[in-house]
């Protein structure tokens, strides 16, 4: 019996150091914003971040434990050949969790958890985020951690497990009171709630908060309550969540008329991770995008706009369809929730628009395709429809050839139309066919020179369409699909990561507003631009006219489950996991009631679809 405790103790201990040197590894990769932590954050990073890794070694060595009790009257080696197998099996998950974990949360800001699941049924654009190079790498770092993990086995454990002798019903007992005993590392304590992320929460920094997460732990988690991701949240009696929230989307007064003609087309340009970071005309430090900072002076800006969302599935449902993004899920993933909203391509189609969606890349990506296909575009134009050389990029044609087709359409077509482009070339890896501009091989410079490429095909597409006739029967709408942490260190639910330009532009513009200082965000835009045109709005329930002057002036985001909430004077980010204020400005008492509110209406709409 002895050995076979002996055991279970070392297992233990070889797990909890396997979590600890993770921890290591996540700190030092994310080194850009760890190394402004102070040194006793790094040690309560540690410290709080334990108790997860306790917990992820007690369901492992549960298992182990299992395994010694049904092993009682069993030698060690056979016991070593089944314990062989299991850690091998376990060392191979929990290292790719691991290692992937590092890159991923570079690029989304959120420890790894069921998210990627959401987007595997396309692999080859799952990894198109990544360089090759750096794929293979990462690749080899998996592998060579597992190896690690084997070396250390054969070296610490495996002589121990062979010794194992031959037990008694005694000891199998004894093993089984110990296994049971696992509970408490796995629940976290004694207390009520069992372990959750908010456990190891301990800071009002993210990033510490998050590196204090066991990430492996995070993924199981998450799989396992995957069905459950989609959340409903509780903070007030549903009747006064619906109120406060009927009140913010109540659609009062007239709308300022910008429009000389009454049936214009309409061009909608959804630009890839575009924000106004890189607008020095809406306060941001890079002067990135100078062909659309200049045309930030014609036309009319939005000041104050927002994305809902950080990822493309989010921004392209907000603008089409008016319907906020969600903390945990992603509704474009589930067609028969997309087939209940509403879309700027079947209110067109009610008044006889001819409707095109324009994307160069596989439309099949985050089920792109369905949602596209149930908002009721007569025309789609993806990857398929260019000539095979030109799918030069992981995400596929550049954004040149995008517009070129687009541009050849639009002076060919009968009105009235509708059309929206959504680009891809600024998008991470940032990959474009160019000298850099922008010196460095960082990723924040390797996104500026994609997004300053981006800015030259946009740039050159507007030149062109001006010298046409379409430019005077034409509205052209210009919105990034979701912002970017680079450049600079906004983390995952910063202000700045989601602030992005919105800019109408076209001949059909009077010079009536230039500028709209009101509050809002890509949900807005299906009301504001409906309005114009005199179609009905009824079904866009949570979208406002950012032309009526006595309509809600507000913005709300959602980022891995959290939310933030933006008026005229105030501003406050709230994380659900840590039930706590992240930042704020101004007095948010009320701000944060109505943001609560909000989502707890969303996410009992969302699920009832």
């Amino acid at each position: 019996m002895k050995q076979r405790l002996k055991l279970f103790g070392i297992y233990s201990i070889f797990w909890i150091t396997y979590f600890v040197i993770a921890r290591i590894l996540f700190m030092f990769y994310e080194y850009s914003i760890s190394f402004d932590l102070s040194i006793k954050e790094w040690f309560l990073v540690f410290i709080h971040g334990f108790r997860m890794d306790l917990s992820s070694t007690g369901y492992i060595v549960a298992i182990v434990g299992f395994l010694l009790v049904f092993t009682s009257f069993s030698r060690g080696k056979l016991i070593n050949i089944i314990l062989r197998i299991y850690t091998v099996i376990v060392l191979i998950i929990s290292s790719i969790i691991v290692i992937s974990d590092l890159e991923l949360y570079l690029n989304w800001g959120f420890r790894m958890d069921a998210t990627p699941l959401l987007y595997l049924d396309n692999p080859k654009e799952a990894m198109a985020s990544t360089e090759t190079w750096l794929t293979i790498v990462l690749l080899l770092v998996t592998a060579g951690y597992v190896l690690l993990g084997l070396f250390v086995y054969n070296r610490k454990i495996k002589d121990q497990v062979l010794k194992i002798k031959r037990s008694n019903i005694y000891t199998s007992l004894v093993l089984l009171i110990l296994t049971a005993s696992m509970i408490l590392p796995i629940r976290g304590g004694i207390g009520i709630a069992p372990m959750n992320s908010g456990m190891v929460y301990f800071s009002k920094n993210k990033f510490a908060n998050h590196a204090a997460i066991n990430v492996v732990w995070n993924v199981m988690h998450s799989v396992v309550y995957r069905k459950k991701q989609a959340k409903t949240y509780n903070f007030m009696p549903t009747d006064i969540a619906k109120e406060i929230v009927k009140d913010l989307n109540k659609q009062n007064g007239k709308s300022h008329k910008i429009l000389t003609k009454e049936n214009p087309n309409v061009v909608i340009l959804v630009l890839e991770s575009f924000s106004s970071k890189v607008l020095t005309n809406l306060g941001g430090k890079w002067n990135a995008a100078p062909n659309l900072n200049s045309l930030l002076n014609e036309g009319i800006v939005f000041s104050n706009f927002y994305a809902n969302g950080s990822r493309s599935d989010k921004g392209l449902i907000s603008i089409l369809s008016g319907y906020p993004g969600q903390p945990t899920t992603s509704i474009m993933k589930i067609p028969s929730k997309t087939e209940s909203l509403p879309s700027l391509f079947n209110s067109f189609n009610k008044i006889g628009y001819e409707t095109s969606y324009y994307y160069g890349g596989d439309i099949d990506f985050a089920n792109m395709r369905s949602y596209i296909s149930n908002s009721g575009a007569k025309n789609v134009i993806c990857l398929d429809d260019f000539d095979a050389k030109l799918n030069e990029s992981k995400w596929g044609v550049h954004d040149e050839y995008l517009f070129e087709y687009l541009f050849e359409d639009i002076i060919n077509h009968k009105d009235p139309y509708f059309k929206i482009l959504f680009t891809l070339s600024s998008h991470d890896p940032f990959e474009v066919p160019m000298e850099p501009v922008f010196k460095g091989v960082d990723r924040a410079t390797q996104y500026l020179n994609s997004i300053y490429y981006a800015d030259s095909c946009l740039g050159d597409f507007i030149n062109k369409v001006k010298k046409t006739d379409v430019w005077d029967n034409t509205l052209f709408i210009l919105v990034a699909d979701h912002g970017s942490n680079k450049p600079g260190k906004s983390q995952n639910h910063d202000f700045e990561k989601f602030q992005i330009p919105m800019l109408w532009l076209g001949g059909v513009l009077n010079d009536s507003i230039k500028i709209v200082n009101k509050t809002g965000s890509q949900i807005d835009i299906p009301a504001t631009l409906l309005n114009q045109l005199g179609i009905s709005i009824s079904e866009y329930t949570y979208s406002k006219d950012m032309f009526s002057e006595t309509s809600s002036e507000f913005a709300f985001y959602v980022f891995n489950d959290g939310f933030a909430y933006i008026t005229d004077s105030t501003k406050v980010i709230y994380d659900n996991i840590g039930k706590d204020v992240l930042k704020k400005e101004g007095e948010i008492d009320r701000d944060l009631i109505e943001g609560k509110a909000f989502l707890q209406v969303l996410m009992d709409d969302f699920i009832s679809r």
